[in-house]
């Protein structure tokens, strides 16, 4: 008999599968040669029509050539996924846009950076690498310079795409080598037989420097800094471009760490809301009404007042980034634990409302004593709108939540679009002119739209020999004055031409 053996079964190994890798931003780019010529058409428009100009129409036109091109190029798939954030953009474009119905060069300064931080928001959140509802308050911060590198990154990628599609780099790759190698041999020599031979000669020297005049002339210099701010602007406009179509799958959105406990969230919004509670009671009665306070020795209520207001408006948007960041930080893990933070962020909204009242009371009173400067509008402008968003966070931590970031850029964009169409300076201007005695000197350093009123005041001056010096002096910024005329066309500087003509 035989003696046969067991079958030995088989079994099957089942190894982990792996993780699939999630695509970086280079991989979820598609470049397309049609994003490269129209980002150049972007560096191009704003060759032509900023070019040496002062804020008008041709700053109006680009923005919303540049603002359409990317909406138009995003498609209707990535349009839609934009999502919030093609209001983002449509705000963006607007605050350019009111710089040409003013001439405050502060405020439109002012309004580009802030489009540009919008811009900068816009893309990020375009095709979900961060959606507005999730922006924190470094995002908020850094998106400029995210923004910024990833165009510059993206426009190389689409700028390499399409030299690779024309053939343009393999022909580079094929004959760069010998073209140096030439270049090396023959270009050396013949500057050091060059250099010689007009030390040595007076008249070949001078058709050299002929030569060598016509090339550096302004109209080569010109087409040279053309060129160079077409590509400056053009390169990084094709990368927003090619970031307005990537891919969206992979992206996955980071977790805040929450490194405060709930007690030392309570302890910190606890402390915060007694404090202001304590300045109120004691600070804004004599804000309201000084003459119920008695102010120590030596100080007068306008160094009091001078002194008050900027750490007020410091201190109420310190509240405000933290009510925006504290959310996130915060360990509230019970129902019960996240109705106490939100109680205790609310109560210390409202002990924030008479330090801000405080703010606005000596800002006014020191205003109507040494009149209204751009630095007090600005102050003004800020408290009312630190106030309103710091309102808003409160209801937005009730409800609505994902509405806050929103809203509150909403009310930026309304406060920056309202000072445009104040025109600030000739408001200025106005506000001062009504005061006895009024700082014309000042006024005159304003932007051409306070010369407005200044051209309306200068006649009720009795004395003869001041208000043949304003009459000088608007006769010279009229002479100065811009032209409103193409490009440049703001009607406010228009208004200001047609009031100094007679002068």
């Amino acid at each position: 008999m035989t003696p046969t053996m067991n079958a030995i079964p088989e079994t099957t190994v089942v190894l982990p599968s792996q993780p699939e890798a999630t695509p970086g931003f280079a991989e979820r780019l598609r470049p397309k040669g049609a994003q490269l010529l129209l980002g150049l058409g972007i560096g191009i428009a704003a060759e032509v029509l900023l070019d040496d100009t002062a804020y008008g129409l041709g700053h109006a036109l680009f923005a919303l050539f540049a603002g359409g091109a990317i909406a138009f190029h995003g498609g209707r798939e990535s349009w839609q996924r934009a999502g919030e954030h093609r209001w983002v953009l449509g705000a963006a474009v607007l605050l350019v846009v009111s710089t040409m119905f003013h001439t405050a060069g502060w405020l439109a300064t002012m309004s580009v950076c802030a489009a540009l931080v919008l811009f900068a928001l816009a893309m990020q959140g375009w095709t979900g690498e961060r959606p507005l509802a999730s922006l924190r308050t470094g995002h908020l911060f850094a998106s400029p310079f995210k923004t910024s590198f990833q165009s510059l990154y993206a426009g190389g990628v689409v700028t390499a795409h399409g030299l690779e599609q024309a053939k343009i780099s393999s022909t580079i790759g094929r004959y760069f080598p010998s073209a140096l190698r030439l270049f090396v041999i023959v270009v050396p020599p013949v500057l050091i037989l060059l250099l010689l031979l007009s030390s040595g000669d007076v008249v070949f020297r001078a058709k050299i420097d002929a030569v060598v005049q016509s090339l550096t002339s302004i109209e080569l210099t010109g087409f040279i800094r053309g060129l160079s701010i077409t590509l400056f602007i053009g390169l990084p406009a094709a990368g927003a471009l090619v970031m307005t179509t990537r891919r969206r799958d992979g992206v996955q959105l980071t977790e805040p760490r929450r490194f405060l406990r709930a007690f030392e969230a309570f302890a910190l919004l606890g402390s915060l809301t007694s404090l202001l509670l304590v300045f109120g009671i004691s600070s804004t009665p004599c804000a309201m009404a000084p003459a119920s306070c008695e102010l120590p020795a030596g100080v007068t209520y306008a160094d009091a007042a001078h002194e008050g207001f900027f750490q007020l408006l410091f201190a109420a948007i310190g509240i405000l980034v933290l009510l925006m960041a504290l959310p996130a930080r915060a360990q509230l893990e019970t129902a019960r634990q996240k109705l106490t933070f939100t109680a205790l962020s609310t109560t210390l909204v409202i002990a924030t409302f008479p330090m801000v009242s405080s703010g606005i009371a000596r800002l006014w009173r020191y205003e109507t004593t040494y009149g209204l400067t751009v630095l007090r509008l600005l102050a003004y402008s800020g408290l009312f709108l630190v106030t309103a968003v710091l309102a808003w966070r409160a209801l937005t931590l009730w409800t609505m939540k994902n509405a806050f970031i929103g809203g509150a850029m909403a009310m930026f964009t309304a406060t920056m679009l309202g000072l445009a169409a104040l025109s600030p300076d000739a408001f200025i201007a106005r506000r001062n002119l009504d005061m006895a005695n009024p700082d014309l000197g000042y006024l005159l350093r304003l932007s051409d739209e306070a010369m407005v009123p200044l051209s309306e005041y200068v006649e009720t001056i009795d004395e003869p020999e001041l208000r043949q010096q304003i009459r000088l002096e608007l006769r010279g910024k009229y002479l100065e004055m811009s032209s409103s005329r193409g490009l440049e066309w703001n009607p406010a500087r228009a208004r200001a031409e047609k009031a100094l003509a007679p002068f």
